[in-house]
């Protein structure tokens, strides 16, 4: 090769330098190593779709999960910093469980949503989702004290009903409800009532009496959050429930399973196999926010 065709491959392989975009990665947090693996974004969203939605879940409902995967990922960069990682593998952020967990289903999804995220007010927004709403999903700020959390429509939702977990049923024993209001701070509590409904007539208030006339309220996710961390997450599985008192036991009856925020897994599912569209089951569940493209920064 002379030195005019030597300098002139220089510039062409600068100029493609230019040219191509950078690769987003996303560096996730190993909670049982500690390790922080970093990953490209495309990669790591094909990777999370078959744990968060299940790996046989129709091309519509796993195309909509990758662009809900993908916008939290971007949305929730470095919620791990002190770490030194973004996200970490567990539920707290998304469930990951390796590279080698994406299936043909999940790339192809992945592929055909590459770049896609959902935003609100020129933000890309924390896109929530949960396996099942009960009919109803939740607004995001009955859920979570949190100003960067979207501001999105609850929808009624009957794709889902027949789906596992839609209906459930949880007996508290009298007994137990001194342990449950000790995990919010309360050991005193000897009752309990619902003190509040939100919006989507979920429980946004529940208060522990004791004797004496003392009491202190908690809001609906605490006390799930508190129950859950007793006995499961089989317990008390949403927020949206009644409560029947006998001398025994409170029993909760309830509908969903999760927040209840965003997509709705199992009604995506259902929607995609009676022929609805990604963009429709979007456009359901993320009601207030849009779809758009990243660009090259991100």
């Amino acid at each position: 090769m002379n030195r005019r065709h030597f300098l002139a491959t220089l510039v062409g392989l600068a100029a493609s330098a230019r040219a191509a975009p950078p690769v987003l990665t996303r560096r996730i947090l190993r909670l049982r190593t500690g390790d922080v693996d970093e990953v490209p974004l495309e990669d790591y969203v094909a990777a999370v779709l078959p744990p968060e939605i299940g790996a046989h879940a129709p091309g519509p409902a796993l195309e909509a999960q990758a662009v809900a995967a993908r916008s939290y990922a971007v949305a929730r960069a470095e919620r791990h910093i002190e770490e030194g990682a973004d996200l970490c593998d567990g539920t707290h952020c998304q469930v990951f469980k390796g590279l080698l967990a994406a299936t043909p289903a999940s790339r192809a999804a992945a592929a055909a949503t590459a770049g896609l995220v959902l935003a609100q007010g020129g933000k890309v927004i924390a896109a929530p989702f949960h396996a099942v709403c009960g009919g109803r999903t939740a607004r995001p700020r009955d859920v979570w004290d949190d100003e960067e959390t979207p501001d999105l429509e609850p929808v009624d939702d009957d794709a889902c009903l027949s789906a596992p977990g839609a209906v459930w049923t949880f007996s508290l024993a009298r007994r137990d409800v001194p342990s449950l209001a000790a995990t919010v701070g309360f050991p005193e509590g000897r009752f309990l009532e619902v003190y509040g409904h939100d919006e989507s007539r979920r429980v946004s208030m529940v208060r522990f009496a004791a004797a004496g006339g003392i009491a202190r309220v908690v809001r609906g996710f605490e006390f799930r959050k508190a129950a859950t961390g007793l006995w499961g997450w089989d317990s008390v599985r949403s927020t949206d429930f009644e409560v029947e008192e006998t001398r025994a036991v409170y029993l909760l009856h309830g509908r969903g399973t999760g927040h209840g925020a965003g997509l709705c897994q199992a009604g995506a599912i259902a929607r995609a196999k009676r022929g609805e569209s990604r963009d429709a089951i979007l456009a359901l569940y993320y009601r207030g926010a849009t779809v758009v493209r990243l660009d090259s920064r991100g």
